[in-house]
């Protein structure tokens, strides 16, 4: 496909798109997985509890030496936080959001491939590139769908740090997104372009062509 017939800036826009869903894929699976890991340790401390309070039980009842109120009021206690952790249920969702957030790891590896094997080589072309984009933002929706909700809390408890896991911290921006570019033009709706970058850096692609063209011009918005 020669340069002539490759159009960049809609190329950028499919990019910045990209990069939109990409990001938010990464912040709901890492979302998921700070909530499953509360629900899990919620679930392993609950056991405990319960396991402490039937020992201690067991404990007043063959020694006979406390009041008769103490070994009622174990019981009593056991029964209460054993019938909370059967109805809420802590084990189960830890459960339901592990599955979720392997869903949405896997998804948002599959939009780390296409950014880096096809949104990044313009020879693959734009409608192709459009095609598989669809693909992967219709399987974002479906998992929407299929999935327990993930609610703000466990959002609040995630920061930029995350970009850092997967290997996007400032050095190393242009590892998500920032090859894919294809033209400085760029566009202010969502991302700013530091993230954007860090999501999509892998599909920019002609730069240097566009500055080649246009001489002396500076970014378009």
């Amino acid at each position: 496909m020669s340069d002539n017939s490759f159009d960049y800036e809609r190329h950028e826009r499919l990019r910045e798109r990209v990069a939109n869903e990409a990001d938010s894929v990464l912040w709901t699976f890492k979302a998921y997985y700070v909530g499953a890991d509360w629900y899990s340790r919620w679930d392993r401390r609950s056991d405990w509890a319960v396991f402490g309070i039937a020992g201690l039980l067991t404990v007043t009842l063959i020694w006979e030496v406390f009041p008769t109120v103490v070994p009622i009021a174990l019981a009593i206690t056991t029964a209460v936080v054993a019938g909370y952790q059967r109805m809420a249920n802590p084990g189960d969702t830890a459960e339901n959001y592990y599955r979720a957030a392997h869903a949405y790891q896997r998804l948002f590896d599959e939009f780390r491939d296409y950014i880096l094997l096809e949104l990044a080589d313009e020879e693959v072309g734009l409608e192709q590139m459009e095609q598989r984009y669809r693909e992967l933002a219709s399987r974002r929706r479906n998992l929407n769908e299929d999935m327990p909700e993930v609610t703000d809390r466990w959002f609040n408890e995630l920061d930029d740090s995350i970009y850092d896991e997967v290997g996007t911290h400032e050095r190393a921006k242009e590892r998500l997104t920032g090859k894919a570019k294809l033209t400085e033009t760029a566009s202010n709706r969502d991302l700013d372009d530091s993230v954007k970058n860090r999501i999509a850096g892998e599909a920019k692609l002609g730069e240097e062509k566009i500055d080649q063209e246009q001489p002396g011009e500076g970014k378009t918005s």
